[in-house]
């Protein structure tokens, strides 16, 4: 009789497929960060504005969400291993055409492409891991937890140091030249798909043609409400019902439909609806704050790229360690613990962040990131086990669309909502100060003096130049005083959305152990 081989070795007696997988697991969570810190530059060097920008952000969801919505039907009719192919091509073509675009109509156009390939690929990457190594399908989550989310935290450093030695381009010509790679790898090492045991089901058209339009309404509403007026103008009230109508018009859909796009049903599962509601809000969370501290130290502290970089790197190296040790030491009786550990460590370091001002030394920073991305490195595998839990077999394959779109969607929500009040607060602070320029109006002239002397001094700068500079120095010194009072501001919203994710773990049932789903992670 024949022993089993333990999971490792069965691992490493298929590099082929590892070097398959992995490199795309870690490729699509860099992607999910990788350009908050380009953006940044790309607006300017694109003769851009924020407003027109907004739409490559809103191309970049919208070709997720097809791509992630689409890969049920895909996946019937093309198998899993040309879905995965397919997504690696897509991306790789999308990155290429981004990196050589003249203004933001074809980068939006580019990344659309790029985050539809993305989406099929985060969504099938699990799927794929579960049929290679079926005996090990615990470990397949780990190693799947581990490269999301490491991809993720590393995502912001990479872009740093790319962008360093050349321009931003350099992260697409990256991600390019990786994911054609990929393609490669993968079509040598992943074995052909088994021929169809039933012929594939109607693919939702309605379904997917209402998902697209109140996704689209919703991208408007984060990107232009702001500009047109909240409540007022005659474009929001437009858009938001319409986007209503279509909401409601989807979810009759998904539960009237023979062969729905989404499996809305699975939400009657306690563990399902937990751990979808719980990564959802984790992962929006998650994605606030890395823009946000991007934001602050590359904008607001006008750090060098490489400083913001260095800066992320003890966050990568807390979250390695705290992913690799909830891989290894990980099971169902621990899991709960280890989510509410993961919470409460991430909702502290949270409410840390909103000390953070013009002077808040760099060390500090990175301390307090290294501790917040520990935490959610604990958090990272129970979130994605716990919507595994009683589920059957065919029932999983069904859930990753619905999982992924947790993914996607409270991101950008959550993204985009703390980008429009912590504007708004932004605003509201810079207009108090301006306002008690009357009351302060002598130790000001006091500063602005000392600064144009200091300019006529060191830089020899005539009166009239050197004052018009201080006069600007002292401008941006206000407005970036407002910038960071709305980080603080945004820094407590988001610690009071982790406390209450904390308090809704605390309702998670136990699992019993004949419960079928991991058993590890």
């Amino acid at each position: 009789m024949t022993a089993s081989r333990s999971p490792e070795r069965d691992f490493l007696d298929h590099a082929g497929v590892i070097f398959a997988v992995v490199p795309a697991m870690l490729l699509a969570g860099i992607t999910a960060t990788l350009t908050d810190l380009p953006r940044i530059f790309v607006v300017s060097e694109l003769a851009s504005d924020r407003y027109r920008f907004q739409w490559v952000t809103g191309a970049t969801l919208l070709g997720g969400v097809v791509g992630i919505a689409s890969l049920g039907w895909l996946a019937a009719h093309l198998g899993l291993r040309r879905c995965y192919l397919g997504g690696l091509f897509l991306y790789a073509v999308g990155s290429g055409a981004a990196s050589m675009v003249g203004g933001t109509d074809a980068l939006a156009v580019a990344r659309f492409v790029q985050s539809w390939g993305n989406g099929l690929v985060a969504t099938t990457v699990l799927a794929v891991l579960w049929r290679e190594f079926p005996a090990h399908r615990d470990l397949g989550i780990a190693v799947f937890a581990f490269g999301i989310y490491f991809g993720r935290i590393a995502g912001p450093s990479v872009s740093t140091w790319l962008i360093t030695h050349d321009d931003w381009r350099t992260v697409f010509y990256a991600t390019g030249a990786a994911g054609a790679i990929g393609v490669f790898v993968a079509w040598q090492g992943l074995r052909q798909d088994a021929p169809a045991r039933e012929p594939p089901g109607e693919f939702d058209f309605l379904g997917m043609a209402l998902l697209i339009g109140w996704v689209l309404c919703l991208v408007i509403g984060l990107y232009r409400f702001q500009l047109w007026g909240w409540g007022r103008a005659n474009e929001t009230l437009a858009v938001a019902g319409l986007g209503l109508i279509l909401f409601t018009a989807f979810l009759w859909r998904q539960f009237a439909a023979r062969h729905p796009l989404l499996q809305l049903h699975l939400f009657a599962r306690h563990h399902f609806a937990m751990g979808v509601i719980s990564k959802a809000l984790v992962d929006g969370q998650f994605f606030a704050v890395l823009a946000i501290m991007t934001r602050y130290m590359a904008v607001t502290r006008d750090y060098p790229r490489i400083t913001t970089g260095a800066a992320l790197l003890p966050a990568v190296a807390a979250m390695t360690v705290t992913l690799a040790i909830t891989a290894k030491f990980g099971t169902r009786n621990n899991r709960k613990l280890r989510l509410l550990i993961g919470l409460a460590g991430m909702t502290l370091a949270t409410w840390q962040l909103t000390r953070v001002d013009l002077f808040t030394p760099k060390e500090w920073v990175s301390g307090v990131l290294a501790a917040w991305a520990a935490s959610v490195g604990l958090i990272a595998s129970p979130v994605i086990c716990i919507a595994q839990d009683n589920l059957r077999p065919e029932e999983i394959a069904g859930s990753a669309s619905i999982k992924n779109l947790g993914l996607v969607l409270p991101g950008a929500l959550c993204g985009g909502l703390i980008a429009i009040a912590s504007e708004r607060a932004g605003d509201r602070y810079f207009d108090s100060l301006r306002q008690t320029i009357q009351v302060n109006r002598t130790p000001v002239g006091d500063v602005s003096a000392g600064l144009t002397d200091w300019i006529t001094r060191t830089h020899g700068s005539g009166p009239n130049v050197a004052e018009l500079q201080a006069a600007q120095l002292l401008g941006r010194y206000v407005r970036a005083t407002a910038s960071v009072f709305a980080d603080q501001t945004a820094f407590g919203w988001l610690t009071v959305i982790s406390a209450a994710t904390f308090v809704l773990a605390c309702f998670l049932r136990r699992a019993p152990t004949e419960m079928p789903g991991p058993q590890r992670g």
